[in-house]
């Protein structure tokens, strides 16, 4: 989903609650596969397309089809993976329990079982088709009442999301405005981390450990660069406590600027706690960088690294112009 915004797949996926009473369920579950698809649940997206395949057709085709619905088709034939788990979920749900073909699997798709359902009801009443009838409706009530309880959940957490991401939303408005009114240069310095982060994760012939190193190299050029430009340093100059505040003790000159311009102990403690762990991932993925790693060990710690200097550099300027 990394192109699709929170708001639109909730809008479908309201749009399908709010219309799931008034609409054949075959509709509904394709509506319901492809916002799993959409979100990346492979599981449920292929039980839904197992649910609405009608019976017969071409095997290879139908393999095919269901291969499109997979966030990674390589996971096609792993045992453990998410086509065996849903093909599992399928055959509990379509399992005759009773009657003469007790056993059996019911195989229909879910518009052939709205038909059947519609044409046993409208055949004069014997046992055979009072229990065909109620196996089609057993079916489908199973199935709506599944994709109902998806829609739900999506709900609640694409609304949760969206409140999350609105907040960032704001604090990236704000950052960025800063940045780009009074040090312009930091929005370079994280393009460039951006590059080597990409470059690290989806070129194979990148050399994994050196663009991660280059990365973390320039967030801690990104906090300097901050610390320039908040507090400059100065040649001799020091703390009351007696520490350096010349340029390259940019450290100290963060920490002296937070202390000078917060309105609280606890404030000052929580943006250099925020700072101190900063530093610390600076040395740990300095570590990961100089054992070789591979990208989806180094990347997600290099990714994190470059969100957290962000946040700090949105704190340190946010102080700068709170106290204007």
């Amino acid at each position: 989903m990394a192109d699709m915004s929170n708001d639109y797949v909730l809008t479908l996926v309201q749009r399908a609650l709010d219309e799931i009473d008034d609409r054949p369920i075959d509709a509904t579950t394709r509506r319901a596969a492809r916002i799993a698809s959409l979100l990346g649940e492979t599981e449920f997206a292929v039980y839904l397309g197992m649910e609405l395949k009608p019976a017969g057709g071409h095997p290879p085709a139908n393999a095919a089809d269901t291969r499109r619905l997979m966030a990674d088709p390589s996971l096609w034939d792993d045992p453990d993976g998410p086509v065996e788990a849903a093909m599992t979920r399928y055959l509990a749900s379509r399992a005759v329990k009773s009657g003469p073909d007790k056993g059996k699997h019911a195989s229909h798709g879910l518009g052939e079982v709205e038909s059947l359902i519609q044409m046993f009801s409208e055949n004069p009443p014997n046992y055979e088709v009072a229990l065909s009838g109620k196996l089609m409706r057993d079916v489908k009530d199973r199935v709506k009442h599944t994709v109902f309880v998806a829609l739900c959940a999506w709900e609640r957490q694409l609304t949760y999301a969206n409140v999350n991401e609105r907040i960032f939303d704001r604090f990236r408005s704000q950052v960025d405005a800063m940045l780009a009114q009074g040090a312009p240069t930091l929005l370079d310095q994280f393009s460039a981390v951006y590059r080597r982060l990409r470059a690290a994760t989806n070129d194979p012939a990148a050399p994994v450990a050196e663009e991660l190193s280059q990365a973390v190299t320039t967030c801690r050029r990104i906090l300097k660069a901050v610390a320039d430009h908040v507090l400059p340093g100065v040649p001799g100059a020091k703390t009351d406590t007696g520490h350096s505040l010349n340029d390259a003790a940019y450290r100290n000159r963060v920490y002296e600027y937070v202390k000078t311009n917060t309105p609280s102990d606890t404030t000052a403690a929580t943006v250099n706690a925020a700072v101190g762990g900063l530093i610390e991932r600076f040395t740990a993925i300095d570590k990961l960088a100089n054992k070789g790693v591979h990208a989806d060990v180094g990347a997600p710690e290099a990714e994190l690294c470059a969100i957290h200097t962000y946040l700090v550099a949105g704190e340190l300027l946010a102080l700068g112009r709170a106290t204007e």
